[in-house]
């Protein structure tokens, strides 16, 4: 049996080392890009949103290099489709003459599927050390990209820290051990520092919301992040991989339709609810704007669109809403950034202004 999965961005790193892990054998999938979700996109239902396509041109290229079996997650609440994804997925593939198994992964599942295909059973306890070291490299993911963040449009020479966030996910794929993940943290941590940033540099800050996979897949996305970061912005994302696996605990549910009550009374699927209590987190911390990143036809994400928008008028924060596909043009993609920005430092001058009107 040789394993494959979807690319997701940076996490794809981490994905990897917890497949290793556990002893399976295993061919990872090539990185995202124009051909592969062409050729996803072709086999796919029509009406089915982007990340199943660029799933199934993500298991394409492993099916062709010997992979015989996909892990897909399943998502089990919710009215998302991404529920019965793997089944359509493997219905998809085998239709158009691959013969291959997709097993459906989720959080009720994810130890007994695992240890019924391993060859030797994986023990409890080496499967609970996987899991554990897992969450550290996504952990490690994570604040690595919200740092880039940061830094990307402050930094003076254009591409410093760009080179350090790749230096860092290079000597990310060798690190095997807890002892080398700190020692790596270390090094880049210090290598940031150096970075000589511009202070008297007009800085906006926006938050991006939306479906977690098309807001954190830079291949995706069309590397929303970097090209915002290079325009003088730095990008906010709550929503990551660990906020999505904790996301379904009862007290994280009970917390989120709090927050969210005063605009919608019950659950919609996928990041709905989080969407809308997130860009009320933006408003009320003073940020200059959101956007809101979905894929086309994403059901959960267009219900709370209207909202989004009636939140972005009462709170006065401007909101762009960007739907992706696989029609989506990278150059459609930068006019319309470009002009968002332009709409937000418009907003922060004046804002600025009456702020220094008003206390005289």
């Amino acid at each position: 049996m040789k394993l494959t999965f979807a690319y997701w961005g940076n996490y794809t790193l981490a994905f990897n080392k917890l497949i290793e892990r556990l002893g399976f054998e295993y061919i990872p999938p090539e990185d995202t890009n124009s051909t592969s979700i062409k050729e996803g996109a072709k086999l796919s239902p029509e009406m089915f949103c982007l990340p199943l396509k660029v799933n199934i041109g993500n298991y394409l290229s492993a099916i062709k290099n010997g992979a015989d079996t996909i892990l897909m997650w399943e998502n089990i609440g919710g009215s998302c489709r991404l529920r019965y994804y793997w089944v359509v997925q493997e219905k998809t593939l085998r239709d158009a003459g691959y013969d291959i198994k997709v097993i459906n992964l989720n959080s009720r599942n994810l130890f007994s599927k695992l240890r019924e295909i391993s060859k030797d059973k994986i023990h409890p306890l080496r499967f609970l050390r996987a899991i554990l070291s897992f969450f550290r490299d996504i952990r490690f993911i994570d604040k690595l990209e919200e740092k880039t963040n940061y830094l990307r449009p402050r930094e003076k020479n254009k591409g410093d820290t760009e080179k350090i966030l790749k230096m860092a996910l290079e000597r990310f794929r060798e690190v095997r051990n807890k002892k080398e993940l700190a020692s790596l943290q270390r090094d880049a941590w210090n290598k940031f520092s150096q970075i000589k940033t511009d202070r008297k540099r007009m800085i906006l800050r926006l938050g991006v919301i939306g479906e977690v996979y098309t807001i954190s897949d830079d291949k995706v996305n069309f590397e929303l992040d970097k090209k915002l970061g290079e325009m003088g912005v730095e990008v906010h994302r709550e929503l990551n991989l660990v906020q999505h696996l904790i996301s379904g605990f009862f007290w994280k549910e009970k917390m989120l339709q709090k927050k969210v009550n005063q605009y919608l009374k019950t659950t919609v699927g996928g990041h709905g609810r989080q969407a809308i209590a997130e860009m009320l987190d933006y408003s009320k911390k003073g940020f200059d704007g959101v956007i809101q990143i979905l894929p086309f036809g994403c059901m959960p994400e267009v219900t709370v669109r209207p909202i989004l928008q009636k939140i972005s008028q009462e709170k006065r924060i401007p909101f762009l809403s960007i739907s992706l596909d696989e029609q989506t043009a990278e150059a459609g993609i930068q006019t319309r950034l470009e002009a968002f920005v332009d709409l937000m430092k418009s907003r922060h001058t004046q804002l600025k202004s009456n702020h220094a009107y008003n206390s005289i």
